[in-house]
């Protein structure tokens, strides 16, 4: 590009020295102006990083880590370290960084071979993770303290084994969602006495649990459960005090006949008496949505609620080329003038909800499934995942983000396209951050990030790509990492293979890399 626009300004500043006309001047100011802003964009915008780290890999024992970004405070860097035969059970190392990627704390746990990890929690203070022996009612919880590093375990029995789906930690106590023969079921476990007690209302095998939302607030939980009634789909919310004692029962829609089914949904607690509930919607019990909807609640009760269909949005449809924009909105408009409801059917992931100071931004990635191709070392491969799981893969089209007042009327929406992405798992692509009054919205593909400016329904700019690699000499790493951390910075790590004299033996061969990379450009930087 540069390369280009160097050509075309020595040729017009040839055709210049040779007395061309004021007419040839204007076209070729008309034609330069435009390059040199392109040309500003490419040279200016910018993924750069600013700080690193690498961490020596163990040439003796597997070891895998993960990172896990805490916004302005800093990150949590875990080495999950496994033994010959699984013997010496899981060593974990956690490392705490700040912001410029300096060691504020190191703590190391180790956890017995007969516990295997389900999943995990954080709040503000604290991470936790949930270990179960398999077949057996036994967990361990593991509570990390993000500030000091002090760790604490708390083991005790379920009232039963249980297929857990979900797990929640509000204040001293932990809650566990799944199923017990086939019916949904959610238990609590209190750190104080190690006792456990089943919550009651949701043992039905009509209900469905879909999400468990800790309301901090007023000390609640939420457990959202999908309904299905008499050929009829809607969304239920049982609310339980922090001792479990059941506080009431909300069914949404609340209308009598009305023939929605809401499909998922996310809470955000506004203040000590309102809530705001999002997801999508359909029109019958499958998982196919028709738009999204936004319930605001008032002291557990249902205010208004505001359905937004796919073609009732400004950008919905933007990964389509141009041509087949214009014409799939002409089709919009001549169905609306014949009385006719434009319909369209998506498969969504629906992130959690980000509050906002007029109410909260929502974001949904729109996909469609692939099945796998069933052969013998495809299946080999599935048996490594938990209860055989992960039969299809997926392509994720493009995701949508919106902003919602607090009375639950969109204000803004727009799109990014994410040029049909795959992955073998249906979890989050899009890393959401923000640049001053603008939105950072990335994801990363075959060892690029792409990334793209939006600010309410406008693009600020067009997807940049940024390659991500090990190091100066290689080709992009298609196997990194990339995650927002906080305003315009994101971290992305990996490994990376070091050249290693062979007369060292026990020197490492491969390290963990670290960056925290910045996104600026010319505006940003001469606004500093």
């Amino acid at each position: 590009m540069e390369y280009l626009l160097t050509k075309l300004l020595i040729l017009l500043s040839f055709r210049t020295k040779h007395r061309f006309c004021s007419v040839h001047k204007n076209i070729s100011l008309a034609i330069i102006f435009p390059l040199l802003l392109l040309s500003q964009n490419i040279l200016w915008a910018q993924l750069k990083q600013v700080a690193a780290i690498e961490i020596p890999k163990n040439n003796k024992s597997e070891e895998s880590v993960s990172v896990l970004p805490l916004g302005k405070d800093g990150l949590l860097f875990t080495i999950e370290k496994y033994g010959m035969f699984n013997r010496d059970g899981m060593q974990w190392t956690f490392q705490k960084y700040n912001t410029d990627l300096h060691l504020e704390w190191n703590t190391n746990l180790s956890i017995s071979h007969d516990y295997e990890l389900q999943m995990s929690f954080q709040n503000k203070e604290y991470l936790f993770w949930l270990f179960t022996i398999p077949e057996s009612p036994k967990i361990n919880i593991v509570r990390l303290d993000i500030v000091r590093g002090e760790i604490d375990e708390f083991k005790g029995e379920l009232p039963s084994i249980i297929d857990i789906s979900f797990f929640k930690v509000l204040s001293n106590t932990a809650f566990l969602g799944g199923n017990y023969f086939d019916k949904p079921v959610v238990a609590s476990f209190t750190f104080f006495n190690q006792k456990s007690k089943v919550l009651h209302g949701l043992y039905d095998d009509r209900l469905e649990i879909s999400a468990l939302e800790i309301d901090e607030k007023r000390t609640e939980l939420n457990v959202i459960v999908k309904e299905r009634r008499k050929g009829k789909c809607g969304l239920v919310i049982q609310t339980y005090s922090y001792e479990g004692k059941s506080l009431r029962t909300i069914h949404v829609p609340d209308k009598e006949g009305n023939s929605l089914s809401f499909i998922s949904g996310k809470m955000l607690s506004l203040n000590d008496k309102e809530s705001l509930l999002v997801g999508n919607f359909s029109n019958n019990c499958n998982e196919f949505s028709k738009g999204l909807y936004l319930t605001r609640l008032e002291e557990g009760i249902e205010k208004n609620t505001n359905i937004i269909k796919f073609a009732d949005f400004k950008n919905f449809f933007s990964f389509m080329s141009p041509k087949r924009q214009e014409k799939l909105k002409e089709k919009i408009e001549q169905k609306k003038k014949e009385g006719k409801d434009p319909n369209f059917s998506y498969k969504l992931l629906v992130h959690n909800l980000l509050e906002t100071d007029k109410g909260a931004v929502l974001v949904a990635e729109i996909y469609y499934t692939l099945p796998k191709n069933y052969n013998a070392f495809n299946t080999t491969l599935r048996s490594s995942f938990k209860n055989g799981e992960n039969k299809d893969d997926y392509r994720f089209t493009h995701a949508v983000i919106c902003e919602f007042d607090k009375e639950g009327n969109l204000l803004w929406d727009n799109a990014l396209v994410m040029d049909n992405i795959e992955s073998g798992e249906l979890v989050e692509q899009v890393q959401v951050s923000t640049l001053q009054d603008r939105w950072l919205m990335a994801y990363f593909k075959k060892g690029e990030v792409h990334l793209q400016q939006i600010k309410g329904n406008q693009t600020i700019s067009e997807i940049e790509i940024f390659e991500i690699k090990r190091d100066s000499t290689s080709k992009p790493d298609e196997d990194a990492s990339v995650a927002a951390w906080y305003n315009q910075n994101f971290l992305v790590w990996g490994k990376r293979r070091l050249e290693t004299d062979a007369r060292f033996v026990d020197a490492p061969r491969e390290v963990f890399y670290l960056r925290k990379l910045s996104y600026s450009s010319q505006k940003d930087e001469k606004g500093q």
